[in-house]
């Protein structure tokens, strides 16, 4: 029998709490969260009129399976105007049995055939960039039959919203890379990679928002309105009324609560990764300093003092 979560057994059915409490007690063997952080985070996630737009399932809610949902964001993004998509699956087959699988978030095409990739990654995921290229690599590779000529190989466009910066030469909210000659020359558009960082996003009042800076706005921040900004006209309507958590019946909330409390536990642990690196990096410096001492001389007792390494790690380097 479900307990009543927070407080919250006057916003429930007797249905629902034995329903997200299912949810809660998927994620009981997480250490990393106790019993009473994971019940405020379910709260803090059903309170919200909107679905949190970083979220993998929640971002695929609104722009996987509404066509106009989704042009209304490519057409503010990609060069050439769009005027019908369809979706394509997005998880695709594979040429051996041992290739690495590809799922993508979403993946659709135009009528003339050019591929349209497009992912949410709420974390700093390993090797983002060669993932990346290897989802575009893999759409083109996948046009052509036997007998096909190479001319008719269309575009494949690979757009990625990132809600983490990388390292970049000057500051932008999107970075487009493509084939290119070392002097600067087009090699083609075959592949178009972009990088849409979020972070990169600067305060400013909405009213003077351009259609990008908008939507970096929407995807960043939709589980933080309250109800659809004035300013951004009736342009987004379908946006946010996709994006109500309300009318989600209980059996897809459940996935959306599951996508988040994943979510919420991957950064946690990528935090505790992060400290592990640094912790392992001034290990590696100590011991370096104290081989650099050791090759000097130093008596042991002063490198002890200097490096925090005991007589016996000394010793033994």
């Amino acid at each position: 029998e479900a307990s009543h979560i927070c407080g919250m057994k006057n916003n429930l059915t007797a249905d629902q709490q034995k329903l997200y409490a299912s949810v809660l007690k998927e994620f009981e063997h997480i250490r990393t969260l106790s019993d009473l952080e994971k019940e405020a985070l379910l709260v803090d996630i059903l309170s919200r009129p909107f679905i949190d737009l970083l979220c993998d399932w929640a971002f695929k809610h609104v722009f996987g399976h509404n066509e106009q949902n989704l042009m209304l964001l490519l057409n503010d993004l990609l060069p050439e105007k769009i005027t019908k998509i369809e979706y394509d699956p997005n998880e695709i087959d594979r040429f051996k049995g041992d290739d690495k699988n590809v799922i993508m978030d979403v993946l659709c095409h135009t009528e003339d055939g050019r591929k349209i990739i497009v992912e949410m990654q709420r974390h700093d995921k390993r090797s983002i960039l060669n993932r990346l290229l290897y989802y575009g690599a893999a759409m083109t590779l996948r046009q052509l039959g036997v007998g096909d000529d190479y001319g008719s190989l269309m575009p494949v466009y690979v757009i990625c919203f990132m809600n983490f910066r990388l390292t970049h030469e000057e500051n932008k909210l999107i970075y487009t890379y493509m084939m290119r000659e070392s002097g600067g020359e087009l090699f083609g558009n075959q592949i178009t990679i972009m990088l849409c960082e979020l972070p990169r996003l600067m305060k400013k009042t909405r009213k003077k928002m351009t259609p990008v800076e908008i939507w970096f706005d929407i995807l960043q921040n939709m589980t933080n309105f309250a109800e659809k900004p004035e300013e951004y006209g009736a342009k987004y309507n379908s946006i946010f009324e996709s994006s109500r958590q309300k009318p989600i019946p209980d059996t897809e909330k459940q996935q959306y609560l599951r996508s988040m409390f994943t979510q919420k536990i991957e950064s946690v642990l990528s935090k505790e990764d992060r400290q592990a690196a640094w912790e392992e990096g001034k290990a590696a410096e100590r011991q370096a300093n104290a081989r650099k001492f050791k090759a000097l001389g130093v008596a042991t007792d002063i490198i002890c003092q200097a490096t925090g390494l005991t007589a016996e790690e000394v010793e033994a380097l």
